[in-house]
């Protein structure tokens, strides 16, 4: 994740993989909006990069799973 910031941070609008962070069991509500107190989308991915940096190791593959409806790159 932290060597991919840079382009996650361009590209990733967390409003798009929400609900399958949810659903997964890895994000709750509260993370998303603590994520999205943010102002810019650029700091909205860069804050949900942190909170799941936090989440454990099940976390990076639903994350993963998550972004490869929307994100195929």
């Amino acid at each position: 994740l932290r060597q991919n910031l840079v382009k996650l941070t361009a590209d990733l609008d967390p409003i798009d993989i929400y609900d399958q962070l949810i659903e997964g069991g890895v994000f709750t509500f509260e993370d998303k909006e603590r994520i999205d107190h943010e102002v810019t989308r650029a700091d909205k991915a860069r804050e949900l990069i942190s909170v799941l940096c936090h989440k454990g190791p099940r976390a990076f593959g639903v994350f993963r799973d998550a972004l490869k409806p929307k994100y195929p790159h």
